[in-house]
């Protein structure tokens, strides 16, 4: 059951890249997603084994990432039939076939009990979305999707040199083979691993896979892609890519620590994390009140949130883990809720391709269509973590870990905290209330904007009133990876 959902996407790739007019193309992704999705819930009662054997976490992150293909699938049927001439068929193709091929890879990496599996879908995942940057063919297209590869590359490199450490390290403890690979062996063996050498390891992973979640200073590939890739694959999707990149830290973080706890010579990862998550976070803090793409902007809000999960995996112990995790859901849901807004908010002064979403173009978005502006204002304000906004909860949690555990970085993280607030709030009022364009008409709610408000309705009960199951499922997941 477990190999299912990550070989369809990919066997669905091959089929979607061949035949298939642009909107039948969509119909047919959607459908195929939505198959992915229950075959991801499925997965619960069927984990698998060996190679593919998923914990808890990667179930959960990984039924997440089905149903934001899935929300994102049928929205973008709405996409391609605005944006059809802007590409031609075979180009349309390619770009589903690409939609699926990321779904399989980041469940693939989410599933896998090895490290060099998991590296494996990160690669996969990255050729991907660079091809996808590059798909509209402009200059700036093609330079987003070149800086894309490049940094790409780079963290790639980094990450596999990284990989590669830690099956050395393992070696004292588990001898060689496929057992000094898989993150089960090595979590139940960390204590005997080779201290110095599993430290060292982790650095190289830290920034290769640090390069993937977008963490400072390798970062800028991020909002770039956003704004010049497809609007629906470069950008609902990449927060499950994120998600992935993150996880796999957490797991290598993981390892450190158990080793750090057992009196190995491993050194603590907490410095680390914490450094890198309060460098992103205040890089986004100053750098936000600057942006004037809509994109680019809620692409360095990405940073950010990266940031905080990160700082929270830093700061360690079950509560800081679970808000950390659940950080990493909530903000998934509110930011790919925003793009499907921000999307029709596009379509309706008159075009969804790139450079059609600066703030000044698409203020006064009331005037156009209550429904969605309501909604795209209300997605917009969840990203601030003040109240009654989802993230929230996360936030206090990871708040009160932080003045318990370490309160020296408090300070920081709550500048950091409160400059992105500011300049997400500067931004809802004129995009909302701001004077529209000349010859503005009311237009219809578009039926993906209902999409926007199940993903709302799903972050508030998953922030304030979490059912007992998610909530047993990440506490015990936090536990074992403090």
């Amino acid at each position: 059951m477990i190999l299912l959902p990550i070989i369809l996407p990919f066997l669905a790739a091959i089929v979607l890249g061949v035949i298939g007019t642009p909107v039948r193309g969509a119909i047919a992704n959607a459908a195929l997603s939505l198959v992915v999705f229950l075959l991801t819930i499925a997965a619960f009662t069927a984990p698998g084994s060996g190679l593919i054997h998923a914990d808890s976490l990667g179930l959960l992150f990984g039924a997440l990432t089905g149903f934001i293909a899935f929300t994102t699938s049928l929205a973008n049927i709405g996409y391609v039939r605005g944006a059809e001439p802007r590409l031609t068929p075979p180009l349309w193709r390619l770009y589903h076939a690409l939609c699926q091929v990321v779904l399989g890879a980041t469940l693939l990496g989410l599933y896998a009990d090895n490290i060099g599996l998991l590296w494996a879908s990160v690669e996969i995942a990255t050729i991907a979305a660079t091809l996808a940057v590059s798909l509209p063919r402009t200059a700036s297209a093609l330079e987003a999707a070149w800086k894309y590869f490049i940094l790409g590359g780079v963290g790639i490199a980094l990450a596999l040199f990284g990989t590669m450490l830690v099956y050395l390290a393992a070696q004292p403890a588990l001898g060689p083979g496929l057992n000094a690979m898989s993150f089960i062996q090595l979590s139940s063996h960390a204590a005997w691993m080779d201290g110095a050498l599993l430290t060292l390891a982790f650095v190289f992973i830290l920034f290769g896979y640090g390069t993937k979640a977008a963490l400072v200073p390798l970062h800028g590939w991020l909002p770039d892609a956003y704004a010049e890739g497809p609007a629906p694959l470069t950008t609902a999707l990449s927060s499950p890519m994120l998600n992935l990149a993150l996880i796999a830290i957490l797991r290598f973080r993981h390892l450190m620590q158990a080793n750090v706890a057992s009196g190995g010579t491993a050194m603590p990862p907490g410095p680390f994390l914490i450094v890198l998550g309060l460098a992103s976070l205040l890089l986004v803090g100053f750098s936000l009140s600057r942006r004037r793409d809509a994109r680019r902007f809620f692409g360095f809000s990405s940073i950010e949130h990266s940031g905080i999960a990160i700082f929270a995996f830093g700061i360690g112990g079950p509560a800081a883990i679970f808000g950390g995790l659940l950080h990493m859901l909530l903000q998934t849901l509110i930011k790919s809720a925003l793009f499907i807004a921000l999307i029709r908010a596009a379509a309706l002064r008159g075009s969804t391709a790139p450079g059609n979403y600066s703030f000044s173009h698409l203020r006064g978005l009331i005037h156009s269509n209550k429904y969605t502006a309501w909604l795209l204002g209300g997605a917009i304000f969840a990203l601030t973590g003040l109240p009654p906004s989802g993230l929230f909860a996360s936030e206090f949690i990871i708040i009160s870990q932080t003045v318990q555990r370490n309160p020296w970085v408090s300070a920081p993280l709550a500048v950091g905290l409160l400059l992105c607030a500011v300049a997400i709030l500067r931004n809802i009022g004129p995009l909302i209330f701001g004077d529209a364009p000349p010859h503005t008409k009311p237009v219809k709610a578009a039926p993906e904007m209902h999409l926007v408000a199940l993903h709302l309705a799903l972050v508030v009960l998953l922030a304030f009133a979490m059912p007992g199951p998610i909530l047993h499922l990440l506490s015990t997941m936090s536990g074992a990876l403090q």
